[in-house]
């Protein structure tokens, strides 16, 4: 694979002050297309107008963009691509499979020694390449794919999150609960949910301990705490129907039968917006929340003396090991798209910024954890989220996870969310919801399947 990444490189230390405006002639201009706004497509920003001050050669150009996965593949097959695109890490199995990246193998062998010796003559930063033991086993897996028989890079992380429970200390407090001593199995969890329920007179609910449904972004994902997956990556074959998904399903089940699904529905409705002072941690409408680290950017901006804590999300009993927690791994990764006009170019800018120094800044301005085996001394120091340490434990636990690595991942998705409302409604038994979205499921992982044998032969 790919040879060492340089340390203790001067990075973006020595790249000036702040460049702006239109490319300066005679530079080489590449466009990088991400799907980050607001505080997030700033920060990248910042190091872009770094990137552009430090050299007179590239002038790297941003854009911020929605729907980027559908815009990306339509100008890669029109053969008009930019030279950079920054895509959630499940978006590879369709962008490596349809051949649609140049792999950060390709360009390595293509231009590493050269912009190896280039960054040893402009910035003192010797062997300056990447290698696995710089960074986490997890974070080294989420950038790789399987395509022709073997293990390809398709793209480096740009960051990365681990998802866990956040909850009020305040609450937990006023309930006679220690809020230094989080819960750590479902049995204790669903415990202090109980008593962190404030119900009115009438029976509504004024509080709620927890809410399945809140904020809704992983409806998926409550099987891997009860040590079951959704897929088999080997076999190619969903397995949402597994008996530990069943049961973690009718845990969520439980939730609805013993408030009241009526009642938490109209509960939940006069929640206001994730941005917002309304948020429904902020606001003290529910106590305990499964989210990621980026939490503390709304908390800070909108309620920065809210006394939170963290801790790894609970697991069900007869899987719950406190030396190997399990949680969501999640990343974005830079790549670079096949028929790009600049692909050196291109490889040299994700290189620079793999450097740790530009991996930490990109985290901490995110409030996201550290993808890299050992986070520089100052890192947690520097971090606006005081429990990004847990976060980077997460991030090298073995049995953290990512989202479902195949094709079909967005369709097989989307079969929860559909089904969310008829499991949270009781109207049917976990089982039988859980047996129609793995057989939906599977006939998109076939489909997708075929499609790639058809196209690239078995190994594809």
């Amino acid at each position: 694979m790919l040879a060492a990444l340089g340390a203790g490189g001067l990075g973006f230390a020595l790249f000036g002050p702040k460049s702006a405006g239109d490319p300066p002639a005679g530079r080489v201009v590449i466009d990088y297309w991400e799907k980050w706004t607001g505080q997030e497509a700033l920060a990248m920003q910042r190091i872009i107008d770094r990137f552009n001050a430090s050299q007179d050669r590239i002038w790297v150009r941003f854009f911020s963009m929605s729907a980027i996965e559908q815009k990306a593949m339509i100008s890669i097959a029109g053969n008009d691509p930019p030279d950079l695109l920054g895509l959630f890490d499940f978006s590879l199995p369709a962008f490596v499979g349809s051949r649609a990246l140049i792999t950060i193998d390709e360009l390595d062998d293509a231009y590493g020694a050269e912009v190896s010796r280039a960054f040893a003559d402009r910035y003192g930063v010797q062997d300056f390449r990447i290698r696995r033991e710089a960074y986490t086993e997890p974070a080294w897996g989420l950038m790789h794919e399987p395509a022709g028989g073997r293990e390809v890079m398709g793209g480096v992380l740009n960051s990365c999150s681990t998802m866990a429970l956040y909850y009020s200390r305040k609450a937990f407090a006023e309930v006679g609960l220690d809020p230094d001593a989080p819960p750590r199995t479902i049995e204790e969890f669903d415990r202090a949910a109980e008593r962190l329920t404030a119900r009115a007179p009438d029976g509504s609910i004024e509080r709620s301990g927890f809410l399945h449904r809140e904020p809704g972004w992983w409806n998926w994902i409550w099987g891997y705490h009860f040590g079951g997956s959704l897929y088999n990556r080997s076999s190619e074959q969903a397995t949402a129907d597994s008996p530990e998904n069943i049961a973690a399903y009718r845990w969520l089940q439980s939730y609805p039968e013993t408030y009241g699904s009526q009642r938490l529905v109209a509960f939940q409705s006069g929640f206001g917006g994730y941005n917002s002072t309304q948020q429904a941690l902020l606001s003290g409408k529910v106590a305990m929340t499964l989210h990621g680290p980026f939490l503390v950017n709304v908390i800070k901006t909108f309620q920065p003396d809210f006394d939170y804590a963290a801790a790894p999300f609970p697991m069900s009993e007869s899987s719950y090991d406190p030396e190997h927690p399990a949680a969501l791994f999640e990343g974005d990764v830079l790549c670079v798209p096949r028929g790009c006009p600049n692909p050196r170019e291109a490889f040299e800018f994700i290189m620079l910024k793999q450097l740790p120094e530009n991996i930490e800044e990109l985290s901490i301005a995110h409030a996201k954890p550290c993808p890299l085996a050992r986070p520089s001394a100052g890192f947690a120091a520097r971090h606006p989220n005081r429990y990004v340490e847990m976060h980077n434990a997460l991030t090298r636990s073995p049995r953290a996870f990512p989202k479902p690595r195949t094709r079909a991942w967005p369709q097989y998705e989307q079969e929860f969310n559909a089904e969310i409302g008829t499991l949270w409604s009781l109207a049917e038994p976990a089982d039988r919801v859980l047996e129609r979205i793995n057989n939906r499921a599977q006939s998109a992982i076939n489909r997708t399947v075929n499609q790639r044998e058809q196209r690239y032969g078995a190994q594809g």
